[in-house]
């Protein structure tokens, strides 16, 4: 008896959001699960490493209080590592119910256990690469101001690339170092879906946070005026870890379907997959390269429009902000 047929790899921007929200919903708590496993945890070490974040802010004379460089590294160090052990394992788990096997969340962990080193590497290099494009386009603009024009090749490369590395090295048998060109040849391919579902996300994310925020500003404002600056920092920042388990897997879980809408759409992916077992990890991957195309340009000069349009509105929204506030501080 032959298998029933696996459902089709392509879609539409609103049904690939739909099969997002259907796959969030079907697996909720497995889901849920393993986002809350590594965030709890993380959590706690954030507090146990900076207790009270607003004396890591700048003295007054503009100096950083003594450790606070220390907490910020490691906060950052560990903001990293739950990255990965979030996406990756989510990554994994959302592949394996594409292909209609679904896993526990020690299966999910267990599953990209082989490749944690690797994982780890890629997105190190994907940082530093990224971090160092980013330097260099700063001091051309400085030395050469029209250089600036440069930041929308930076932001084309750096919205393409976050969104499918974690997918090309959880899923695919490539070298860390390849991991920029890979994932940028797979994010420009479909690169309005991409800008559109991290937008939807932001959106998503921005409503739940102001709508829990106001509900935490009633509730202290009420309940405990009078309540210490430090505590209010704990309660904001435990709502807003809560707020993240639930919004945190969206995007992975959205990134993971279009990567296989784009490989089957562009490199045949579908007819490779020729039993129930096979993966992308099993099958050598496209040869990748930065070369940028007609279509490539078109979608730099349209997001360098969009940055200006935007960068004109907040400023003048600043300024606006400024002059009205400027006359009750006279």
């Amino acid at each position: 008896m032959q298998p029933p047929p696996r459902q089709p790899m392509t879609y539409s921007f609103t049904a690939l959001l739909s099969r997002t929200f259907q796959i969030y919903r079907e697996n909720f708590a497995t889901i849920i699960g393993l986002v809350a496993f590594v965030t709890i945890p993380f959590s706690l070490l954030n507090i146990i490493v900076a207790p009270q974040p607003l004396a890591m802010l700048p003295t007054a004379n503009g100096t950083l209080p003594e450790g606070a460089d220390t907490s910020a590294l490691l906060t950052s160090l560990l903001s990293l590592l739950q990255l990965i052990l979030i996406t990756a394992p989510l990554t994994y788990l959302v592949s394996e119910l594409i292909f209609e096997r679904k896993l526990t969340i020690g299966e999910a962990f267990s599953g990209i256990g082989s490749r944690f080193t690797s994982i780890g590497c890629g997105v190190l290099f994907v940082g530093i690469g990224l971090g160092l494009m980013a330097l260099f386009i700063i001091f051309l603009a400085l030395v050469f101001p029209p250089a600036l024009v440069l930041a929308g090749v930076l932001l084309h490369i750096i919205i393409s690339t976050s969104a499918f590395m974690f997918p090309v090295l959880t899923l695919e048998n490539i070298n860390p170092t390849s991991t920029i060109s890979r994932s940028w040849i797979l994010g420009k391919q479909r690169f309005w879906v991409v800008f559109g579902i991290g937008i939807v996300v932001a959106i998503l994310t921005m409503l739940i946070t102001a709508f829990i925020a106001a509900a935490l500003d009633a509730f202290i404002g009420s309940a405990a005026p009078t309540m210490n600056t430090n505590v209010q920092n704990l309660i904001a920042s435990i709502a807003s870890d809560i707020i993240g388990i639930f919004v945190t897997p969206i995007t992975p879980i959205a990134f993971t379907i279009l990567y296989y809408d784009i490989r089957s759409r562009n490199e045949n992916l579908e007819a490779q997959l020729t039993t129930p077992t096979t993966r992308p990890i099993d099958l050598e991957s496209p040869p990748a390269s930065f070369q940028f195309d007609r279509h490539d340009w078109q979608n730099i000069v349209i997001l360098s429009v969009l940055g200006l349009v935007v960068g004109v509105l907040a400023n003048n929204l600043i300024q606006q902000l400024l002059q009205s506030v400027s006359p009750t501080l006279r």
